[in-house]
């Protein structure tokens, strides 16, 4: 999803210093050729830029505008479309995003510091005359039957870049580098000169994860640039970050809704526009999202067209809508943008009788509320910001939060190894472990052999593997009885090169937990009494389609399983779970019968064939 084009923003940000010399005399020529097409001495008496036009994204078009200042690098970029406004920027504080809920938070990652400095240094033309990096040579590139010349540059501390350089006029065809679990591509066109200065007219910006699926493109179309003596300083400055769009009924200074763990998924009650409450998964990791289904029922229309990549290597298409009211108690959020997605009915549905899961909120809720979780009473707790008192700091063990995108990273330690791990509450499952990081390591073989086991997201589904965590250290808190998941480096953020794994409800519920975006932080709780946790399993995965809601098909069967034992395969018919109908039961439900339980439970299948499968609940995960 592309909420704001920061292509210009990374392309136009400071004034040239002297020309470096690169690794070697090839180099240091062709270099000094591109700088001579961009107009050579010609930037000197340009302080400032500001850059007007049109972006094109998910199938909306709108007006950019970004201003540039050329001696110290800070920016701001903005857009607005039919639908949505969105921002990105860097000032003496450093990076800052504007999403499109509209407010900002950070981006203070060491992973996101160090894709800002290569980001920065393109944008500052370091391939024309940057004095921090080197330079490499790298095999020519060919693309439609024409062939580029291509520079590996590694700016000091930053990302390394690769540069597609067109020999024969010496412009930038486009740069290419990772950030987090996506190869961002920005390609260059339409040059023509300025007051002396060649400059691109036209930028097209995309991602694609590490097997290729892509994560959206924009498309920015300029229409003027403005050559300045120095920066507008006014036109740099980051949104203040105030709340505008929150009131509290009656002047109350919380909120409270229910909440409630089904099968792992966290869920609360929401009112969209006066109608509900609906069930919606409260989600760090997410953004505001209605299912498809729940669109269609609300009365909603869509606009735009796009893509989402997530937990797996796949993507799902996106629409935008708007929503006047969102309400969580006495809490009400005005006119926000949802986006639209087509879950499978699986992630929705709940059995007979009760509402399906609407969507998920996220970070305009957590950007808005100082909010905690408070698993003891079942309760979700928000606190408005910018309501007279700030919300008063929790007390607990308070660790630091970090962003490199959207949803929050802490450190925490497994098998006596430190990492930085995404806090999802989104996250059913189990402690997720990315394989990058497990390499690094040397803990990624043990996992490796633990046992397979299906998972996945709106990316589509893949086989991960499952040991005992040797030891987990979070915060002060050492946790016992914990299951680690080892996922698969083609697994879109789930296998993220840049972070460690993803903790979720399996960790997060054995505390009451408060997180504060403004102090960026969270902060454990005990809980009155902490719950046991099992992970014995029947060890199989079965899914309802949409025309037959009394039955569920099984997809999966691990080998050697309590339930292949038992004599179940895939492509079975299951009718019933413990005597329950079939159609009574949620997803969530079924794993909650079938999985995380005590040693020893058990479980009765029956089939749509007649046969009844009887078995015993195994931990099956290696210690």
């Amino acid at each position: 999803m592309h909420t704001i084009s920061r292509s210009l923003s990374c392309l136009l940000l400071a004034a040239l210093p002297a020309f470096a010399t690169a690794s070697t005399t090839d180099t240091t020529a062709l270099l000094r050729e591109v700088r001579q097409a961009y107009g050579g001495d010609s930037w000197i008496h340009v302080g400032g830029l500001v850059v007007e036009g049109k972006e094109t994204a998910d199938g909306l078009i709108g007006e950019s505008h970004k201003a540039v200042d050329l001696r110290n690098g800070y920016y701001s970029a903005s857009s607005r479309n039919p639908v949505f406004a969105g921002a990105d920027g860097f000032d003496a504080q450093g990076r800052w995003h504007q999403d499109i809920s509209g407010l900002i938070h950070p981006l203070d990652s060491d992973e996101a510091k160090t894709v800002a400095i290569s980001e920065n240094w393109l944008g500052r033309f370091g391939f024309l005359h940057s004095q921090s990096a080197s330079f490499r040579p790298l095999a020519d590139g060919e693309e439609n039957g024409h062939r580029y010349t291509r520079l590996e540059a590694t700016p000091k501390g930053g990302r390394a870049v690769t540069l597609w350089i067109d020999p024969t006029t010496h412009r930038l065809d486009r740069a290419v580098w990772q950030s987090s679990f996506l190869t961002q591509t920005q390609r260059y066109s339409d040059y023509r000169t300025v007051n002396g200065l060649l400059l691109p007219f036209r930028i097209n910006s995309s991602s694609a994860t590490v097997i290729g699926t892509a994560d959206g493109d924009s498309v920015e179309s300029i229409d003027r640039y403005r050559l300045l003596p120095d920066a507008p300083v006014d036109a740099l400055q980051r949104p203040d970050g105030k709340v505008r769009d929150v009131t509290m009924a009656n002047g109350a200074p919380q909120a409270t809704t229910p909440m409630h763990l089904e099968g792992g998924t966290l869920l609360i009650e929401v009112s969209i526009n006066g109608k509900g409450p609906l069930p919606f998964i409260l989600d760090t990791g997410g953004h505001a999202i209605l299912t498809t289904d729940a669109a269609k029922k609300l009365g909603f229309q869509t606009q735009g067209s796009g893509t989402s990549t997530g937990s797996g290597p796949g993507s799902m298409s996106t629409a935008y809508t708007k929503v006047e009211h969102l309400t969580i108690g006495a809490a009400d959020i005005r006119d926000q943008t949802f986006l639209v997605m087509p879950y499978p009915y699986e992630f929705y549905q709940r059995g007979e009788g009760r509402e399906p899961i609407a969507g998920i909120l996220g970070l305009e809720i957590f950007e808005r509320f100082a909010v905690t979780f408070d698993y003891d009473r079942q309760q979700l707790i928000l606190q408005p910001y910018d309501r007279g008192e700030a919300p008063a700091a929790a007390k607990g063990d308070v660790l630091p939060l970090r962003f490199t995108d959207d949803m929050p990273l802490t450190d925490m330690a497994l098998d006596g190894h430190r990492g930085i791990f995404g806090v999802d509450t989104g996250n059913s499952g189990l402690l997720l472990t990315f394989p990058q990081w497990a390499e690094r390591n040397g803990i990624a073989d043990r996992y490796a052999q633990g046992a397979p086991i299906p998972t996945g997201g709106v990316g589509g589904m893949f086989t991960a593997h499952i040991a005992h965590a040797r030891s987990v250290q979070l915060g002060e808190q050492k946790l016992d009885n914990v299951v680690a998941m080892l996922t698969r480096f083609d697994a879109g953020a789930t296998g993220n090169p840049s972070e460690a794994g993803n903790l979720g409800q399996d960790l997060l519920a054995r505390f009451n937990v408060h997180f504060d975006y403004r102090r960026q932080h969270m902060v454990l709780m005990p809980r009155a009494a902490v719950p046991a946790w099992h992970y014995a399993m029947a060890g199989y995965r079965a899914s309802k389609k949409q025309d037959q809601p009394d039955r569920y098909q099984v997809g999966w069967v691990m080998p050697d399983g309590p339930a292949a034992k038992a004599g179940l395969k895939k492509d079975d018919v299951i009718v019933a779970v413990n005597g329950k109908p079939a159609a009574a039961l949620g997803f969530d439900d079924l794993r909650e019968l079938s999985m995380n339980r005590p040693e020893g439970t058990p479980l009765k299948l029956s089939l749509a064939d007649g046969r009844a499968l009887d078995m015993n609940l195994h931990d099956v995960a290696p210690k």
